[in-house]
């Protein structure tokens, strides 16, 4: 028995409460196809069969980035949801038409406007949206626009690259972070964007900052050495923030190393755009004495000699901070400890739909529920 009670309708009408369109017209009879087509059982079918296989491949086969670049993010995936998203409101909508609207039946018609609500900000987001991991040291600042200030960068094809304007700025890392008495560990003062549009505030691991929609969360954090260069009367030539990466052993302590993160490594010193004449592998050994203080170890290669087994530097050694290591005819230093944060950084202008569109639904579901209580009650 349906859900819906009738109500007198024109005898014209043989639809059954579906939308009527007249024959013996070429553009109506076109019309009427259309509608069938999308209104169709077997289409919604068709294109759930071919949505669930594409997430299936996009989470089991290609995953991260290359799903979005494949499946996710492109037009044809997110008009197959457009599709699915006109079917479902042909197929329940087109068999409520005409039909009286009880309690029971505006929880129901709630609950499908939801649902096509929330399919359509999953499209839109999907097109729209925007993630990058964004790494700086305290006191660096990297423009927001440039792909190239980002560690990690996805985002919609359609995504217009000048909403990201302005800088961002990391001001300070603090250490035993308390908020009302609550310790939060570490906390990140930064600044986002221009002008008076500047906004600071303070992130931990449950408070993110906005910025026009824009969410920066704190995502991991490491130590950052300003490791300088000087000739061998020890006057300065260069200086740059190396970020270190942490390595966690088998003791479960870590270490603080230059490299990658499949481990310890050299890497060129100076950096670009200066000519390098070293490869250099830098380690160092914190202290619980002290903040920012500790050991610097040093290893040296001449630049372009991949350091094989057994092959050593040809100069090595350890210094504290602001201490110098003799290096051929050079001295180095790791003259102070910074620390670094990867921010991750999201716009998903989606999410509000969707989050609206489960409230509704929600209601919806309830006021069906009460409905069929009342009409059993009854």
């Amino acid at each position: 028995m349906t859900e819906f009670s009738k109500i007198p309708r024109n005898s014209g009408n043989k639809s059954g409460g579906y939308p009527v369109f007249s024959s013996g017209n070429f553009i109506i009879n076109t019309l009427r196809m259309i509608y069938n087509f999308l209104s169709s059982v077997k289409l919604a079918l068709g294109l759930l069969i071919v949505i669930l296989v594409c997430c299936i491949a996009g989470v089991t086969i290609y995953r991260d980035k290359r799903a979005w670049e494949l499946i996710f993010s492109t037009f044809w995936f997110n008009g197959i949801l457009v599709l699915l998203v006109v079917n479902v409101a042909f197929c329940f909508f087109g068999r409520i038409w005409g039909r009286k609207v009880t309690l029971i039946s505006f929880g129901m018609i709630l609950f499908h406007l939801s649902f096509v609500a929330m399919l359509g900000g999953i499209i839109y987001n999907s097109l729209f949206y925007f993630h990058g991991l964004i790494r700086l040291t305290e006191g660096e600042t990297l423009p927001n626009e440039h792909p190239q200030s980002y560690d990690v960068l996805n985002r919609g094809r359609l995504f217009d690259q000048s909403r990201l304007k302005g800088e961002t700025t990391l001001i300070r890392m603090h250490t035993k972070y308390k908020v009302d008495g609550e310790d939060k560990m570490v906390a990140y003062e930064i600044a986002v964007g221009e002008g008076r549009a500047r906004k600071q505030g303070i992130v931990y691991i449950t408070q993110h900052l906005d910025y026009r929609g824009f969410r920066y969360y704190a995502d991991r954090e490491g130590y950052s050495l300003l490791i300088t260069l000087h000739d061998r009367h020890r006057r300065e030539l260069y200086g740059a923030h190396i970020p270190l990466q942490s390595f966690k052993q088998k003791d479960d302590k870590y270490l603080y190393a230059t490299g990658t993160k499949d481990g310890p490594a050299p890497l060129a010193f100076p950096q670009d755009p200066q000519k390098p004449l070293f490869d250099l592998l830098v380690t160092y050994l914190p202290t619980p004495l002290k903040e920012r203080a500790g050991d610097a170890v040093f290893q040296v290669w001449q630049h372009t000699m991949v350091p094989e087994e057994g092959t050593g530097p040809f100069a090595e050694g350890k210094a504290e901070i602001g201490g110098m290591v003799k290096a051929g005819n050079y001295h180095l230093s790791a003259k102070e400890v910074r620390y670094w944060v990867a921010m991750s950084v999201r716009y998903d202008p989606g999410q509000p739909i969707v989050l609206a569109s489960l409230w509704v639904g929600l209601g919806g579901m309830i006021i069906t529920f009460i409905g069929r209580m009342k009409r059993g009650s009854a």
